[in-house]
């Protein structure tokens, strides 16, 4: 919750977005999303659904991939050319600027190999992320591979206990700073597994909320 609350703060300078994360992460956005592209190998076609200012799918490029950036925000799609430009990885990372539940808009079934994303889903509800991860299912390969990292409800209760109590104290000055507010996923690998996927891997970090789930698209 309180990285969204940042997040959305920072959307309005996206140029200070990725330092702005790594602060608030004490760095491990950074290790997370090393995590992510350690996964993928070259010549895999990926999606990184949310791109935002496109820092993980360049990593994706940088291990061999082509990559398809989608995200709604114009500001962060400006700053994201601006860092394709930089990093000179602007051939191999095409942008699509829409809502991410319209994928089946831009993609065939069976046409990508690994769809990432970092930060991005935990804005939605339920119904919206079955949704969105039932056409992730639909547009990727048989056997291809979904990595999704994003805030999650701790599992433990005495984490549960002080984790609800943080949110309940910050609340209100979030709700009046925003107009909104943002709630950690609560049992995203259940979700991700009733969009039929199995997962094969989860990994967790020390001292936060992030949980990286890695689903493999189920055969029907």
């Amino acid at each position: 919750m309180l990285m969204y609350s940042w997040m959305v703060w920072v959307e309005y300078a996206p140029e200070r977005y990725d330092v702005a994360v790594k602060l608030l992460t004490g760095g491990k956005i950074d290790n997370i999303k090393d995590t992510i592209a350690s996964r993928i190998s070259p010549g895999d076609r990926v999606l990184d659904i949310g791109c935002g200012t496109g820092s993980l799918g360049i990593k994706c490029v940088q291990r061999g991939a082509t990559v398809v950036g989608m995200d709604i925000s114009d500001s962060m799609l400006k700053e994201c050319r601006k860092n394709l430009d930089r990093s000179g990885c602007a051939d191999r990372f095409e942008i699509v600027k829409d809502s991410i539940t319209n994928l089946r808009r831009h993609f065939e079934p069976d046409s990508v190999d690994v769809i990432v994303s970092t930060m991005v889903v935990g804005e939605l509800s339920k119904k919206y992320l079955l949704h969105i991860f039932e056409e992730c299912r639909t547009i990727l390969k048989p056997g291809g591979k979904m990595l999704i990292a994003d805030e999650v409800w701790p599992e433990g209760g005495l984490s549960r206990f002080f984790f609800r109590l943080i949110m309940t104290l910050m609340w209100v000055p979030q709700f009046a700073i925003l107009r909104r507010a943002f709630f950690p996923i609560k049992d995203l690998k259940g979700v991700i597994e009733e969009a039929g996927f199995e997962i094969r891997a989860r990994r967790t970090w020390p001292l936060s909320t992030f949980q990286l789930i890695e689903g493999v698209k189920r055969h029907d």
